[in-house]
């Protein structure tokens, strides 16, 4: 009875002084500032997220190709916007399909060679390692030398993790239409095609991401310049060595 009575008497005494007001007015201030700083976050990731992805068919058609239809002259317009408006759309569309045509094709090869439904066995590790080689490495990559750059402290001029993303996820469009000559049982032509894919690939790379790198550390130029290189390169001949070990 005392305990209520004191209780009673220290609230009547908040609210005499106007504290209970002050007080809970703070609390309620400190809640409406955090789940106002929760929605300003939660609206700002949302919004860089549509920026990455707000990119139209033809936008992704123009640029893709820049890199299925190699031209020692681009278009200035196209080359130009790919390097304001990087996206990440077309590149993990490009990089998706294909991991499903490397595998599929590189299945179907072997069928081919094999000749029959019943002695043919599919082989379902070709789609873990494809889709391992090129996400990794599509990721991977760019972080790598990003992080070659800031670590360094020095500058490589302005190129940025999205443009990296992007110009290292276009750069494997060639990979479609290769795998799909691919299927012809013959070894040399796979190499020219394969051949041919990469090449497209790396003057893709060299047009629309190296001319903008410009380092003062030799070692940091050479970094920034292999780097993006080694996506397409070893996406190309892993598939061609290890998808066709059977095959001619």
């Amino acid at each position: 009875g005392g305990g209520a009575a004191r209780g009673g008497g220290d609230a009547d005494l908040f609210s005499g002084l106007g504290l209970g007001g002050i007080l809970g007015g703070t609390m309620d201030g400190g809640a409406a500032a955090a789940g106002s700083a929760e929605q300003g976050t939660q609206s700002w990731l949302l919004s860089y997220a549509q920026n990455l992805f707000d990119v139209s068919t033809a936008d992704v058609v123009q640029r893709l190709k820049l890199v299925l239809i190699p031209s020692m002259h681009p278009s200035g317009q196209a080359t130009e916007d790919l390097k304001l408006r990087p996206d990440f759309y077309g590149p993990f569309w490009v990089a998706t399909t294909a991991i499903l045509f490397l595998a599929a094709t590189g299945n179907f090869a072997r069928l081919i060679e094999v000749g029959s439904h019943h002695d043919f066995k599919a082989d379902y590790s070709l789609v873990t390692l494809a889709a391992g080689t090129i996400y990794g490495c599509l990721l991977g990559v760019p972080l790598i030398a990003r992080g070659t750059v800031f670590f360094s402290g020095d500058e490589a001029g302005p190129v940025d993790l999205k443009q990296l993303v992007c110009v290292c996820g276009y750069s494997l469009a060639p990979a479609i239409p290769v795998s799909m000559l691919c299927l012809i049982p013959a070894g040399f032509l796979r190499w020219v095609a394969v051949l041919a894919g990469l090449a497209a690939s790396l003057l893709f790379v060299k047009t629309h991401l190296l001319a903008d790198i410009h380092a003062t550390a030799p070692w940091l130029k050479w970094t920034m310049t292999i780097a993006p290189c080694v996506l397409p390169v070893v996406v190309f001949l892993m598939y061609r060595v290890h998808f066709f070990t059977s095959a001619p």
